[in-house]
């Protein structure tokens, strides 16, 4: 554990002169007259949770107590931000980071709470706040009973094991954050700041509202969500409640918005509200984008420009006529990333794609030698990356594996050259946007350093499920993470495993221990719903300032703390054991079961037995679900809420698997000729996805909730009815 003890006794003579009083009667905290407005609000933080632990007045002032006083006191800052501290504890004060923090007791009833930076010492805030019982969940504070106050005793100092601790949103699909308004968005942050993230990253897709430029006569004009899906809410279908009366479910920034002009002033507003929230909490703001894909309307300003391998199509990319060097391509791709800097001002990083499918990869032995044009790669050759791509064991291996490393040379020719210009990562007000360049291939590793544009760091990703990256570990050992500032991808939740419930907190665990054993400098998230994430981060949280600590030690920590008994943190640990060798299996067998696109429910009305792995799935749910509401009958009172969502989540999947199982039957039966039994096992299917449905009404927390409502009344429940009342009409 990074803590370091003192042996000399700070603020001793000054503190002297303060009673000790009975815990709770009256508390001062004390932050600088002109501390950042971070420390101002960390006090403010503290006060609020003060009063709920302890029964207490809290007071913010900007002096010690006068001597007559009877008071605990809390300093808040560091010696360069308030006098208190810096008279307290003279040239004793530790070298922290600007990321280091401390709490340290003092004599009397006192105690510093600071840190190496304003936001580090709002993290020592709820770092405090950790040490009195709170926790932090996604979607609320959990506080122990009352309590008395004893800040005696308290000795820490944290540094981060993983500096970079970034979070993503916005991005995809109905059922991810992309449905969330300003409002939720807000809310997640503040919670995420208390957890320590310290960067959230808006990942944007070309065909979104969040940004407009023009090129060549053309003004972009596509702003869509969701890939351009609707999802109508009305009419005769489960779980309608939660939609309150709405016709169309949508993200409620973009309530009413119809032209494009609309919508993109609902995207720019909703995304500066993102960032302004993120600063406020000291994060730095990434946005990710894809540079050379572009809605199809620019496909007439620069002929040439193909399809791009994407779900729908919805973007054109350059083709084979068109190289890294193209001047009209260099010239669109500018325009664009102008575009993102000039209308965020304020961002922080610039999250370059590469691409996930390829499409430019007809250049890839030019722009090879562009690359090693100086020899700066050294032995290495065109061949032997292709043949390391090839012979990988991820996903992305096989003919794919050399599509993926042949499409991944060209960008990064294209993006040294790029970027050459001085003046392209220029904010309008001065000063330069860091530059990240996400997803090159594995392959690259050894020579990333060689291959990036000059101060450029990376974000990495092995492959689509934590599982199968931690299996993949070694993979990550070339990369020079002493040259180039590297990240990797957490994949908390898949969007294949999609609509399921999920755990991968052991496998997150492997590659934080990978994460520290080859030197990287931190993680950002992938994920679609929160669902079950809870038990995650709060592990995430410890574990990026604290090398002990374990998946199961950072369960107790949660789990005990905010259901007050050991026996229900036991079970709640078998039951997202269950989850996660559940979410294995389906990564296994089955990854894409639960993609959440159209056609989701009915691919599996074909003609086919379960398969053998199936009831070893179905009874880790059945048990995760079991324990779950054990659990929340011997559980303190404001854990039952969350538990109780667990569980009915639990029995949602079981529902929606035991469709899934009845629509196979009715495909089996339906070759068979029985048509009578075909429309048996459609109604049966039917009435598990209405039951799956409407469960998932009774526990909705969020957006991510009803947009999962909201994919199954669409791609599963709707099409689903429609075919047996067809069948039953052809009876």
């Amino acid at each position: 554990m990074r803590t370091r003890l003192c042996a000399f006794c700070w603020f001793a003579a000054l503190m002297c002169g303060l009673p000790d009083v009975n815990a709770g009667e009256q508390i001062t905290v004390v932050v600088g007259r002109d501390a950042p407005e971070l420390e101002r609000f960390a006090a403010a933080e503290l006060q609020d949770q003060f009063q709920q632990l302890f029964d207490a007045e809290v007071e913010i002032a900007h002096a010690l107590p006068g001597g007559g006083e009877e008071s605990a006191v809390v300093l808040i800052g560091s010696p360069a931000t308030n006098r208190a501290v810096a008279e307290a504890v003279g040239d004793s004060w530790p070298e922290l980071s600007d990321q280091g923090h401390l709490l340290r007791s003092l004599s009397g009833d006192s105690i510093v709470v600071g840190g190496g930076s304003p936001v580090a010492t709002l993290w020592a805030v709820y770092e405090l706040g950790h040490h009195f019982g709170v926790r932090y969940l996604t979607r609320q504070d959990i506080f122990p009973d009352p309590q008395e106050l004893d800040l005696a005793g308290i000795d820490r100092v944290l540094e981060p094991t993983l500096r970079t601790r970034s979070w993503r949103t916005v991005n995809d699909f109905v059922i991810g954050p992309e449905s969330w308004g300003l409002a939720d968005q807000e809310m997640l942050l503040q919670q995420l700041a208390k957890l320590k993230f310290n960067r959230v990253m808006l990942s944007f897709w070309p065909w979104q509202p969040f940004v407009h430029y023009e090129f060549g006569g053309v003004r972009k004009s596509t702003a869509m969500l969701w890939f351009g899906d609707r999802f109508r809410v009305d009419g005769d279908i489960p779980g309608k409640t939660v939609f309150g009366g709405k016709t169309y479910f949508t993200n409620p920034e973009f309530e009413g918005k119809e032209s494009y002009e609309e919508m993109h002033a609902a995207g720019v507003a909703l995304a500066r509200g993102i960032m302004d929230e993120a600063h406020r909490l000291g994060m730095s703001v990434g946005i990710s984008m894809q540079p050379a894909q572009f809605p199809r309307e620019f496909a007439d300003a620069l002929p040439g420009l193909t399809k791009a391998h994407q779900l729908k199509s919805l973007t054109v990319a350059p083709g084979g006529s068109q190289g890294p060097d193209d001047p009209a391509i260099r010239g669109l791709v500018k325009a664009k990333l102008r575009a993102y800097i000039e209308t965020y001002p304020t961002v922080d990083v610039m999250v370059i794609g590469m691409p996930e499918f390829p499409e430019w990869d007809a250049h890839v032995e030019t722009s090879w030698q562009q690359l090693n044009s100086d020899g700066r790669l050294g032995d290495l050759t065109l061949e032997s990356v292709i043949d390391a791509a090839r012979q990988r064991k991820v996903i992305v291996s096989g003919d794919r594996g050399v599509r993926a490393i042949r499409g991944n040379i060209v960008p990064l020719a294209f993006f040294q050259s790029l970027f050459a210009d001085p003046e392209l990562l220029e904010r309008p007000a001065g000063g330069r946007v860091e530059l990240v360049i996400r997803s090159i291939d594995t392959a690259l590793y050894p020579v990333v350093d060689r291959v990036v544009p000059d101060g450029a760091g990376t974000l990495n990703f092995i492959d689509y499920t934590s599982r199968r990256s931690a299996d993949n570990v070694e993979l990550m050992q070339p990369l020079p993470a002493d040259k180039v500032n590297s990240s990797l991808i957490f994949t908390l939740a898949d969007d294949n495993v999609g609509i399921l419930s999920q755990s991968v907190t052991q496998s997150i665990h492997e590659l934080v221990v990978a994460l520290r054993e080859n030197g990287w400098d931190g993680f950002s998230t992938r994920y679609w719903m929160l669902a079950e994430m809870d038990p995650t981060l709060h592990y995430l949280a410890r574990a990026s300032f604290d090398d002990s600590v374990t998946p199961r030690s950072a369960h107790d920590d949660l789990f005990l703390a905010i259901t007050g008994n050991e026996a229900t943190s036991d079970r709640l640990w078998r039951a997202m054991e269950h989850i996660e060798a559940a979410t294995d299996l389906f990564d296994k067998q089955a990854i894409g079961f639960g993609f959440p696109v159209e056609g989701m429910f009915m691919k599996h009305y074909r003609a086919q037995e379960n398969p053998a792995w199936w009831d070893e799935a179905k009874e880790h749910y059945m048990q995760a679900m079991i324990e779950f509401y054990r659990a929340q009958g011997n559980a303190h009172g404001q854990s039952r809420e969350l538990l109780f969502y667990y569980a009915k989540r639990g029995e949602y999947v079981l529902e929606y698997l035991a469709a899934v199982e009845a629509v196979r039957e009715a495909a089996v039966a339906r070759e068979a000729g029985d048509r009578e039994l075909a429309i048996e096992k459609l109604e049966a299917s039917v009435e598990s996805l209405y039951n799956a449905i409407d469960t998932l009404s009774d526990v909705v927390w969020d957006q991510s909730d009803r947009g999962l409502i909201a994919t199954l009344t669409n791609f599963a429940y709707r099409p689903l009815v429609v075919e047996y009342e067809r069948m039953l009409a052809e009876q």
